[in-house]
Order: structure tokens, then C-alpha cells, then sequence
């Protein structure tokens, strides 16, 4: 779908913008995930996973990374692992998908930003309940992916954050674009997402919400929820309203994240 290759074009640029500025300019301390992380205890990896739900799709998906030296606030290589699976509706049957990634990165900070930049094979699996042979996507395909992300610390009164990611698998893409305030335990702010593959093309305009649960001393567990709507383009003209992103309507997802 050409929208889907203009906005997988446009990523991997806003990636490679981030890796040029990894390779320069000083390095400094501070948090991957978990930014109120002090230097002295030192972190190793994240994990995070979450729930999303919209009309017509059901999306959970569950990663790690780990940082080669042993320090999230400090620069340097990554390892990244991601997988998802999602049921959604169609007009008749169901369908099912499951994807996973394996990627290699870099991880930097520089003054109150931090991002990462990351390459990897990328594996995408669906199934159609009828079968349908004529689907845009429909069975296993490998593919190329790169991932990139760059934001601001929850330190400062504003926050931003920006994230996108492209797989050569069925041309999907994903990102999405944050804004908002930084007020003692709480980050919120607005959301706006895009995201698709062969078969569709999808926008998300909403809210976020971000704050930490001290479960245990020295390693709280990040949350954030968020709510809106989705939009979503249809191809064909033919009035499809669901597809294996889902349908349009409201979405709402919540996502934990620890340091370890």
C-alpha cells in the first residue's frame, strides 16, 4: 500500500536521524524506561507488556531488552526481544496473528533525551478462519525491521516522546507521538498514533497517563493506560470496517514496564 511504504519510508529516516545523534556529542547518565532510576543502582534490562483493545481486535504483546553492559544509564549495545499476537473479527470467521522480533541496538542519552535505535529480523504468522486466499495478509512472512524511539526524562515539567518502528513483513509500520506534563508521580498528556500493512491503515488521536507502583523498594513498575479513537482508511472502498488492526471506534491499551 503506498501510504503504508510513504510512512515506513519516513521512519526508518526519523531512525537514522536518532542514530546520528547517538554518534555524537556527549554522554550522560540516565534511565532507559524507568528514568527516576538513581546512577548507583544499576539496571541491566526492562521488561514491558500490555493489553490493547479497539472494536473488532483484541492486541497483547509482551519484550525485553537488555543492555550488553550491564548499565541501562549508560551508552551502548542492546538486545531486543518482541512478541505479540492479536484476534480480530472478520465479516464472516475470525482471524489470529502472532509476530516476533529480535533486534540489535543502541542505546544513548544526551542531556535530558534518551533514545535507542534498533535492526533485527522480524517474524509475522496469520490465520484466517475461514481462509480467505485473496487476503493482502495471510500466512508467514519473514522480514527486515528496524525500531527507533527518542524522548524526554519524566525530570523536567514537559515531556515528549516519539516512537516508530518498520518491518519489511506484509509492509507493516507503527508510531506514535506524545506531549504532555511531568507532575510529581504523574505524566499525562495527549497521544497520536499511525499504523498499518498491506491490508490497512489506521490513526489514533488520544490520552495517556503515566505514573509508578513501588512494589518493592528500588524496583517500581511503570503503568500507563491510555484512551481514544481510531480511524482507519478503507482500501477498497468497499466498506470494510474491521481488519487485523481492528476496526474504527474507541481503543483503550495499559502497559507495565520494570527495571531489573
Amino acid at each position: 500500500m503506498v501510504i503504508a511504504k510513504k510512512t515506513g519510508t519516513w521512519l526508518v529516516a526519523a531512525i537514522l536521524m536518532v542514530m546520528a545523534l547517538a554518534l555524537g556529542g556527549p554522554a550522560v547518565a540516565d534511565g532507559l524506561s524507568l528514568k527516576d532510576q538513581p546512577v548507583a543502582d544499576t539496571k541491566r534490562g526492562v521488561w514491558f507488556g500490555g493489553y490493547d483493545v479497539v472494536e473488532g481486535a483484541r492486541y497483547a504483546f509482551d519484550g525485553v531488552i537488555l543492555a550488553f553492559n550491564r548499565d541501562l544509564s549508560k551508552d551502548g549495545f542492546a538486545l531486543r526481544a518482541y512478541g505479540s499476537r492479536v484476534d480480530f473479527d472478520q465479516d464472516p470467521g475470525d482471524g489470529r496473528g502472532w509476530q516476533g522480533d529480535v533486534m540489535l541496538g543502541y542505546m544513548f542519552h544526551r542531556g535530558d533525551l534518551h533514545g535507542s535505535v534498533y535492526v533485527g529480523a522480524d517474524y509475522q504468522n496469520y490465520k484466517l478462519s475461514p481462509d480467505d486466499p485473496t487476503a493482502d495478509v495471510r500466512g508467514v512472512e519473514w522480514g527486515y525491521k528496524v525500531a527507533g524511539d527518542l524522548a524526554t526524562s519524566r525530570d523536567g515539567p514537559i515531556y515528549f516522546a516519539l516512537s516508530g518502528s518498520y518491518s519489511t513483513a506484509f509492509d507493516s509500520y507503527w508510531s506514535r507521538v506524545r506531549y504532555g506534563f511531568n507532575r510529581s508521580r504523574f505524566t499525562f498528556g495527549v497521544e497520536g498514533q499511525a499504523f498499518g500493512n498491506e491490508e490497512f491503515d489506521a490513526q489514533r488521536l488520544g490520552a495517556f497517563l503515566t505514573f509508578d507502583v513501588n512494589l518493592r523498594p528500588g524496583t517500581p513498575i511503570e503503568i500507563t493506560i491510555a484512551g481514544g479513537h481510531q480511524f482507519v482508511n478503507d482500501p477498497t472502498g468497499g466498506g470494510v470496517t474491521t481488519t487485523t488492526g481492528g476496526g474504527e471506534g474507541t481503543y483503550a491499551s495499559i502497559v507495565f514496564s520494570t527495571a531489573f
